[in-house]
């Protein structure tokens, strides 16, 4: 994946706030990995980029997410390399981790020279079970957790015609009908993170794909911040005040 410096993004759908601030929001149905652009627009130096994990076969191991080694992950603990089916593999094809309740798996991240941080993560979050979490850090301090009834709450129950319950994926097409399938942006309003910690405490798995990082600095004065979740755009052109925090 190439390095992507554009201009910023995103709308919010949930928050939390530890020591920092955290908003959630997620992709349209189908879509498994966001467009660099929107994550970007407005914002000058922009830093962003993939692990597809296609390449890795199990076992721990660093990345650079394709950014030149600006931006590096350190992937370690008890996850597994599949092949993509009808649980996860973004596309229906290549490789994915997952993981099961043996226990957790971290990317530890750095920022190279120039990059101050970590702000931005985005993951194809698939098959959700009841048992899966992620955990966000900084310096070792938990500044958000996502559990299962936040990924419920955004994109709703697997009952009647959900776009979002089962793979969208050209190859595994509408299987796995009772579970939730998202691309999810998670965004620190104002801080970084430096480590993410993925759980399973139950009997199913925890699997994702596309692990998207980004470096978001401040946007540009009088630039145009356009907010997307759930196939919606909002123009933030009005001076009038609008409830909730803005990414």
């Amino acid at each position: 994946m190439t390095i992507h410096r554009a201009l910023a993004i995103g709308l919010i759908v949930s928050g939390l706030s530890c020591a920092d601030t955290f908003v959630t929001n997620y992709e349209p149905a189908g879509v498994q990995l966001p467009d660099p652009a929107l994550i970007c627009v407005g914002r000058a130096g922009c830093l962003i980029g993939t692990e597809t994990f296609d390449s890795w076969n199990g076992g721990g191991f660093t990345t650079d997410f394709g950014t030149g080694g600006l931006i590096t992950g350190v992937y370690a603990g008890s996850f597994l390399s599949y092949a993509a089916d009808q649980y996860g593999g973004a596309g229906g094809t290549g490789r994915y981790p997952e993981l099961f309740s043996g226990g957790p798996y971290s990317v530890t991240l750095s920022a190279g020279s120039g990059v101050p941080g970590v702000n931005y993560f985005g993951l194809w979050l698939s098959a959700l079970d009841a048992g899966n979490s992620i955990q966000f850090y900084e310096n070792g301090t938990l500044v958000y957790s996502f559990m299962p009834a936040d990924l419920i709450g955004l994109v709703g129950a697997c009952t009647g015609s959900n776009p979002f319950c089962g793979n969208p994926s050209v190859n595994f097409n509408g299987q796995d009908a009772g579970e939730q399938f998202a691309y999810l942006n998670f965004y620190d309003l104002n801080g970084y993170f430096n480590q993410i910690v993925f759980s399973e405490s139950g009997g199913g798995g925890l699997e994702s794909d596309d692990h998207t990082v980004a470096y978001r600095p401040a946007p540009e004065p009088g630039s145009v911040a356009l907010f997307g979740a759930g196939g919606i755009l909002l123009a933030l052109l009005s001076r009038r005040r609008r409830p909730g925090p803005r990414p």
